[in-house]
């Protein structure tokens, strides 16, 4: 498909960084004026989704809502448009890997993210979950944007250990496509609050809880609401958390299981109202924990070291801008069921493992 998508109205295309359900993705460059080239990455609605008007409709009016996100951790939307019938979406192209590409490798090696690390992480992304929800558009009205779809496959480590959230404003007008078909929400389906599930209005306490899931996960290095199918997995949720981070990571400090705990509440009346309100209690661990990007980077690189990137590799299989309902099959399940601990404990949920 590369070959026959040299040329995209301005855009020169190069090759592929995934596809799935929704669309497909490519790295591109455009020429914007002065001898300056942009690298992109572009974004195309596959046909079936271009001829639904309805979701067109909704697709349209959240990219530009959130085409309006100016923030450090958040990747831009550069250009939204529509070239021979075709939608589009040019991004910002970030260089850096998947948060779920470096769960993965964590795992293979038995190893769980440093605290320090995932309260960086955290810290970031708690910045960005906050700017979006109180952000207000160029008529000055709230905009009060919800990701949805927060998972460890759109939140990418840029390799000077910054942390980017991709997809912003794409999971509104794609919620009515969630249950459409078996599938579809494959690998989301453990990071979704209960009334997103359950279909009723949505508020940044929905992403809260999908913080609290990965901020579980990356502490223990395993998986916290993974079923051997939908249902169960929809059981594991209803059933709620049954033990802190703690239980399988002794590194974790009992403040820290508290903040993660408080935002996995299965009621969103019970977790943090939002995430500046979550953030303060993180700032306070941050006195004790003083990683950041620089230690962050440090261990990206102990996963991935640099000597063994090339950039081919890292735009073509990490940089995702993965589709919201991309079908992810599993090809195989890591052979990680603890981290490394002295004294491992009796209490074993699903280890870490891709779908």
């Amino acid at each position: 498909m590369g070959a026959a998508y040299d040329r995209f109205g301005p855009y020169t295309v190069h090759e592929c960084l995934g596809a799935g359900g929704m669309a497909i993705v490519h790295r591109a460059s455009i020429d914007i004026g002065g001898g300056v080239i942009r690298e992109v990455a572009l974004k195309r609605l596959l046909p079936q989704f271009a001829d639904d008007r309805s979701f067109v409709a909704d697709f349209v009016r959240e990219a530009k809502i959130a085409s309006q996100l100016r923030h450090p951790n958040i990747v831009r939307i550069l250009e939204l448009g529509k070239h021979e019938g075709e939608y589009f979406i040019a991004m910002e192209l970030v260089r850096g890997h998947s948060l779920q590409h470096m769960q993965k490798l964590a795992a293979a090696v038995r190893l769980a993210f440093p605290v320090g690390v995932v309260i960086a992480l955290m810290a970031e992304l708690c910045d960005a979950l906050d700017y979006a929800s109180s952000a207000t558009g160029e008529d000055g009205e709230l905009l009060e944007i919800v990701h949805r779809d927060l998972t460890p496959t759109n939140l990418i480590v840029t390799h000077d250990g910054h942390l980017k959230i991709i997809d912003f404003g794409v999971a509104k007008a794609l919620s009515g496509k969630f249950m459409t078909s078996s599938g579809l929400i494959k690998g989301k389906l453990g990071y979704m609050a209960l009334e997103t599930l359950a279909g009723k209005g949505v508020d940044r306490r929905a992403d809260i809880f999908s913080l609290g899931v990965i901020a579980w996960e990356l502490l223990t290095g395993r998986r916290l609401f993974r079923g051997v199918n939908e249902f169960e997995t929809i059981t594991l949720l209803q059933n709620g958390v049954q033990a802190p981070p703690s239980a399988f990571n002794k590194q974790v400090p009992a403040e820290l299981d508290e903040i993660v705990m408080h935002a996995l509440a299965k009621s969103r009346d019970d977790r943090w109202p939002s995430a500046s309100v979550m953030r303060r209690p993180l700032d306070w661990m941050r006195r004790s924990y003083r990683d950041g990007a620089k230690e962050i980077a440090a261990w990206r690189r102990t996963l991935i070291p640099d000597a063994t990137e090339t950039v081919d590799e890292t735009t073509a299989t990490e940089l995702s801008t993965r589709d919201m309902i991309s079908d992810v099959s599993i090809s195989h399940a890591l052979g990680a069921d603890t981290i490394t601990d002295p004294e491992p404990t009796t209490i074993s949920p699903e280890p870490f493992a891709e779908d």
